[in-house]
Formats: C-alpha cells, structure tokens, sequence
C-alpha cells in the first residue's frame, strides 16, 4: 500500500524533486558577481558622490532624535547591497525554468537609481532632493521586491531587510526635512 501512495505522488509530480536537485547544484560562489557588483555600484555611488568627505549642508544640520549615528549608514548599506546580490543571484538562477528578463531589467534600473543616488544628492545639496531620491527609491525597492517574488520567494525575503531599511530611512529623512532649522 505505501508503494503504490509513493508510486501515485510520483506520478503526479515527478519532475519537482529533479528540479530541485537540479536547483542545489549551482554552487554559491555563482552568487559572487552579484554580491560584488551590487557592493561595487554602491561604492562607486559613494566615492563618485563625495560621501566620504565632510559635507557640510548635511554633516553640519541638526538630525532628528531617531537618526542613527553616521557610522550605520555604511555598515548597514554593505549588508543591504549583500542581499541584494543574493537576491539577484537567486532570481538569475531560476533564468531556465521562467523568465526573468523583466525582474532583473528592474533591478537593474533600481540599481542604477542607487548609484546615481549620491552623486545627485551631493551635487544638489538639498534636504528636499534628498527626500524626493528616498522616495524613489522606496517605490523602486518595492517594485523590484514584488517582481522578484514572482519568481523567487526566496529572493523576495532576502530583499525584506533592505525595504525595511528603506522604509525606515525614508521616514527619517522626511522628518529631518520638515525640521525648520
């Protein structure tokens, strides 16, 4: 009797336990490029922005009370573009089974926006580009998030932190905006 139910559950789903297997062969070091090149995009973005030297327009304006101290912004921005990196890698790796061109077209734009952050932000010095960058790139992070969990509920979640993040930052920035000092 036992046969014959393994017998039936194969012959209703025989290709999902060789899925994946097939699936568990990629080896993690495939993920590296994406890691290093989201990690790459998001130093670039800040040397070519000017983020490692004082600026004064923001170093100098008060913060409100929920700012973190400046040392996490990068820390925290090295983990997200790590996820992110994942993410991907785990999107790209479903490139046989489904299409992902869309997702990673996406997630390429996003990606763009986060490299053109910086710089833009630095070269306008303004409280208001500032906000208006998070905000696009909030909703940027949220579309790139939904599609990749079309295809990957796993890339989807490794993408929560970074929305969190996201969120959270986008909350500060607009109330140091509407501070009137």
């Amino acid at each position: 009797m036992w046969t014959l139910c393994r017998q039936q559950r194969r012959a209703v789903s025989p290709n999902k336990p060789l899925e994946r297997k097939k699936m568990k062969k990629d080896k993690w070091f495939t993920a590296l490029p994406f890691v290093l090149g989201c990690i790459l995009v998001g130093f670039l973005s800040s040397a070519l922005g000017g983020a490692f030297k004082k600026q004064h327009w923001y170093d100098d304006s008060p913060k409100p009370p929920l700012w973190p101290p400046q040392w996490v912004f990068p820390t925290v921005w090295i983990g997200n573009y790590i996820f992110m990196g994942l993410a991907t890698w785990q999107v790209w790796r479903y490139r046989q089974k489904t299409s992902v061109t869309k997702p990673l077209a996406i997630f390429a734009a996003h990606l763009l926006h986060n490299f053109s952050f910086m710089p833009i932000v630095y070269h306008f010095k303004k409280k208001s580009v500032y906000v208006l960058m998070d905000i696009i790139g909030l909703f940027s992070g949220i579309t790139t998030t939904t599609e990749f969990a079309s295809v990957s509920r796993v890339s989807a979640l490794l993408m929560l932190p970074y929305l969190c993040w996201l969120f959270f930052t986008t909350f500060i920035k607009v109330l140091w905006w509407r501070q009137r000092c």
